[in-house]
Protein backbone atom coordinates (compact mmCIF):
# COMPACT_ATOMS: atom_id res chain seq x y z
CA UNK A 1 0.00 0.00 0.00
CA UNK A 2 2.68 2.47 1.32
CA UNK A 3 6.24 2.69 -0.71
CA UNK A 4 8.93 3.88 0.47
CA UNK A 5 11.35 6.46 -2.11
CA UNK A 6 14.78 6.00 -1.61
CA UNK A 7 15.98 8.77 -3.53
CA UNK A 8 14.07 11.06 -1.96
CA UNK A 9 15.53 12.37 1.26
CA UNK A 10 13.82 13.91 4.22
CA UNK A 11 13.67 17.74 4.63
CA UNK A 12 15.97 19.09 7.70
CA UNK A 13 13.52 21.68 9.37
CA UNK A 14 15.34 24.87 10.27
CA UNK A 15 14.49 27.00 13.28
CA UNK A 16 12.53 30.82 12.49
CA UNK A 17 13.94 33.55 12.80
CA UNK A 18 12.31 36.02 14.80
CA UNK A 19 14.03 39.49 16.00
CA UNK A 20 14.99 38.91 19.35
CA UNK A 21 14.46 42.36 21.67
CA UNK A 22 17.58 44.22 22.45
CA UNK A 23 19.40 42.90 25.58
CA UNK A 24 17.91 39.68 25.47
CA UNK A 25 21.25 37.16 26.17
CA UNK A 26 20.79 34.52 22.51
CA UNK A 27 23.51 31.98 24.63
CA UNK A 28 21.34 30.64 26.93
CA UNK A 29 20.43 26.93 26.66
CA UNK A 30 17.00 26.09 26.52
CA UNK A 31 15.77 23.90 29.26
CA UNK A 32 14.93 24.50 33.38
CA UNK A 33 16.37 26.81 35.10
CA UNK A 34 19.12 26.20 37.15
CA UNK A 35 18.60 25.96 41.22
CA UNK A 36 18.82 29.23 42.70
CA UNK A 37 21.64 27.61 45.07
CA UNK A 38 24.03 26.78 42.22
CA UNK A 39 23.64 22.69 42.42
CA UNK A 40 23.28 20.86 39.82
CA UNK A 41 21.62 18.20 40.99
CA UNK A 42 18.63 16.77 39.25
CA UNK A 43 15.52 14.59 39.76
CA UNK A 44 15.14 11.29 38.14
CA UNK A 45 11.81 9.46 38.27
CA UNK A 46 10.20 6.09 38.33
CA UNK A 47 7.08 6.25 36.51
CA UNK A 48 4.14 4.88 38.46
CA UNK A 49 3.35 2.86 35.53
CA UNK A 50 7.16 1.08 35.04
CA UNK A 51 8.55 -1.94 36.87
CA UNK A 52 12.12 -2.88 37.59
CA UNK A 53 12.92 -6.01 38.60
CA UNK A 54 16.01 -8.05 38.43
CA UNK A 55 18.54 -10.09 40.97
CA UNK A 56 20.84 -8.19 42.17
CA UNK A 57 19.47 -4.88 40.97
CA UNK A 58 21.05 -1.20 41.78
CA UNK A 59 19.80 1.61 40.61
CA UNK A 60 22.46 4.44 42.17
CA UNK A 61 22.16 8.21 41.28
CA UNK A 62 24.04 11.10 42.51
CA UNK A 63 21.21 13.01 42.83
CA UNK A 64 16.94 12.94 43.81
CA UNK A 65 15.45 9.54 42.94
CA UNK A 66 11.66 9.69 43.70
CA UNK A 67 10.19 6.07 43.11
CA UNK A 68 6.74 6.20 41.94
CA UNK A 69 6.67 2.65 40.45
CA UNK A 70 7.22 -1.02 41.49
CA UNK A 71 11.42 -1.67 42.21
CA UNK A 72 13.01 -5.01 43.14
CA UNK A 73 16.34 -3.96 43.75
CA UNK A 74 18.30 -1.60 45.83
CA UNK A 75 18.01 2.14 45.54
CA UNK A 76 20.29 4.65 46.35
CA UNK A 77 21.00 8.55 46.14
CA UNK A 78 21.75 11.89 47.96
CA UNK A 79 17.88 11.31 48.84
CA UNK A 80 15.07 9.21 47.79
CA UNK A 81 11.84 9.61 47.70
CA UNK A 82 9.07 7.13 47.37
CA UNK A 83 5.84 8.35 46.29
CA UNK A 84 2.48 7.21 47.58
CA UNK A 85 2.62 4.64 44.49
CA UNK A 86 5.85 3.69 45.04
CA UNK A 87 6.86 0.01 46.04
CA UNK A 88 10.62 -0.74 46.74
CA UNK A 89 11.33 -4.32 47.73
CA UNK A 90 15.75 -3.64 48.99
CA UNK A 91 17.66 -1.84 50.27
CA UNK A 92 17.20 2.28 50.13
CA UNK A 93 20.01 3.92 51.21
CA UNK A 94 20.16 8.00 50.75
CA UNK A 95 21.79 10.94 53.00
CA UNK A 96 17.63 11.77 53.13
CA UNK A 97 14.63 9.26 52.70
CA UNK A 98 11.26 10.41 52.58
CA UNK A 99 8.50 7.35 52.46
CA UNK A 100 5.19 7.94 51.08
CA UNK A 101 4.86 4.08 49.66
CA UNK A 102 5.88 0.67 50.66
CA UNK A 103 8.97 -0.70 51.44
CA UNK A 104 10.28 -4.48 51.88
CA UNK A 105 13.70 -3.74 53.33
CA UNK A 106 16.13 -2.22 55.00
CA UNK A 107 16.20 1.52 54.86
CA UNK A 108 19.78 3.44 56.07
CA UNK A 109 19.29 7.15 55.81
CA UNK A 110 20.93 10.35 58.13
CA UNK A 111 17.49 11.77 57.73
CA UNK A 112 14.14 9.21 57.56
CA UNK A 113 11.01 10.37 57.09
CA UNK A 114 7.87 7.73 57.25
CA UNK A 115 4.79 9.98 56.01
CA UNK A 116 1.23 9.04 57.25
CA UNK A 117 0.59 7.04 53.80
CA UNK A 118 3.74 4.91 54.27
CA UNK A 119 3.90 0.97 54.91
CA UNK A 120 7.66 -0.42 55.75
CA UNK A 121 8.88 -3.62 57.19
CA UNK A 122 12.22 -4.19 57.53
CA UNK A 123 14.77 -2.38 59.84
CA UNK A 124 16.02 1.57 59.94
CA UNK A 125 19.84 2.48 60.28
CA UNK A 126 19.08 6.13 61.19
CA UNK A 127 20.67 9.60 62.59
CA UNK A 128 17.15 11.02 62.63
CA UNK A 129 13.16 9.63 62.19
CA UNK A 130 10.10 11.19 62.08
CA UNK A 131 7.30 8.76 62.28
CA UNK A 132 3.45 10.74 61.18
CA UNK A 133 0.38 9.61 62.93
CA UNK A 134 -0.63 6.58 60.35
CA UNK A 135 2.29 5.24 59.17
CA UNK A 136 2.98 1.78 59.33
CA UNK A 137 5.83 0.52 60.42
CA UNK A 138 7.37 -3.34 61.21
CA UNK A 139 10.58 -3.31 62.02
CA UNK A 140 13.44 -2.29 64.06
CA UNK A 141 15.49 1.10 64.45
CA UNK A 142 18.92 1.61 65.19
CA UNK A 143 20.57 4.71 65.75
CA UNK A 144 24.21 4.31 65.93
CA UNK A 145 26.30 6.94 67.45
CA UNK A 146 28.46 8.13 65.06
CA UNK A 147 26.99 8.94 61.13
CA UNK A 148 29.76 7.11 59.89
CA UNK A 149 28.90 3.93 60.84
CA UNK A 150 25.41 4.41 58.83
CA UNK A 151 27.31 3.21 55.63
CA UNK A 152 25.53 4.04 53.27
CA UNK A 153 27.18 2.45 50.52
CA UNK A 154 27.78 -0.81 51.67
CA UNK A 155 25.26 -3.87 50.81
CA UNK A 156 22.57 -4.62 53.34
CA UNK A 157 23.36 -7.74 55.59
CA UNK A 158 21.63 -10.65 55.74
CA UNK A 159 18.77 -10.81 58.39
CA UNK A 160 18.67 -12.95 61.59
CA UNK A 161 17.78 -16.40 59.93
CA UNK A 162 21.59 -16.33 58.23
CA UNK A 163 22.86 -16.02 54.74
CA UNK A 164 20.46 -16.25 52.15
CA UNK A 165 20.19 -19.67 50.32
CA UNK A 166 22.28 -20.32 47.09
CA UNK A 167 20.48 -21.15 43.51
CA UNK A 168 21.20 -24.49 42.32
CA UNK A 169 23.81 -24.10 39.31
CA UNK A 170 22.57 -25.83 35.80
CA UNK A 171 24.47 -28.60 34.64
Amino acid sequence: MFTRNSSVEPKTIEPASQPQPPGLNTARRPGPPAPPDGSSQSKSVIGKDLRILGQGLKIISQGTIQVDGEVEGDVRGSEVIIGDTGQVTGMVAAERVIVRGKISGVIKGVTVALQASSKVVGDIHHMSLAIEQGAEFDGRCKRPSDPNELNLDAPAQPGPQGAPIPLPRAS
